[in-house]
C-alpha cells in the first residue's frame, strides 16, 4: 500500500493537479488547445490525442506570433 502511495505521489507531481476544498488532489488532463480537462481511465498511460478536440498537441501551448514576424523567428 505504501509503495503505491508514493508512485501516486510521484504521478501527482509530474501531472498538473488541481486542488479544491481541503486536501483534495485531483489527477487529471487539460488540453492547451481546447482547455477540455478528463481523469484518464489509467493513469500510467498518457493519451494521445485530446477527448474533446482530438488534437495530438493537447499538451503543447500554442505558440503566438506577433503580426509581421515570420514562424521560423526571421
Amino acid at each position: 500500500m505504501g509503495e503505491r502511495l508514493i508512485n501516486m505521489q510521484i504521478q501527482t507531481m509530474s501531472m498538473k493537479k488541481e486542488e479544491f476544498g481541503s486536501g483534495v488532489a485531483i489527477v487529471g488532463n487539460r488540453c492547451y488547445r481546447c482547455g477540455y480537462s478528463w481523469i484518464p481511465r489509467d493513469i500510467k498511460d498518457v493519451p494521445e490525442t485530446c477527448p474533446s478536440c482530438r488534437s495530438p498537441y493537447w499538451r503543447k501551448p500554442k505558440k503566438i506570433f506577433k503580426k509581421g514576424e515570420k514562424k521560423n523567428g526571421k
